[in-house]
């Protein structure tokens, strides 16, 4: 991969990872009582779900910025297993 299409890939990457980022704050911000109104589910197991989606967004968002991070490093030469190994959780 030259090193233009892997600075692209790395800004998608990076844009998907901040779509991710704003899926998880409005799920959790209205999802639970967005899918009480429209699932006609209990209030508890609505909001339970809810920071079930954040939680997940979250981990995509992680996983697509460490991806991009690797891409920028290596200059493109990566396969996705190794992107996704590396994923750690870091504050």
């Amino acid at each position: 991969m030259t090193a233009s299409r892997a600075a692209k890939l790395a800004l998608l990457l990076r844009g998907v990872a901040s779509l991710f980022a704003m899926l998880a704050v409005l799920a959790f911000w209205v999802g639970g009582r967005a899918i009480s109104e429209f699932a006609k589910t209990d209030r508890v197991l609505a909001e339970m779900e809810g920071v079930a989606l954040t939680a997940l967004f979250s981990g995509l968002g992680v996983i697509a910025k460490a991806t991009a991070d690797r891409v920028e490093e290596n200059e493109g030469n990566i396969s996705l297993t190794e992107s996704c190994a590396g994923v750690t959780m870091s504050v």
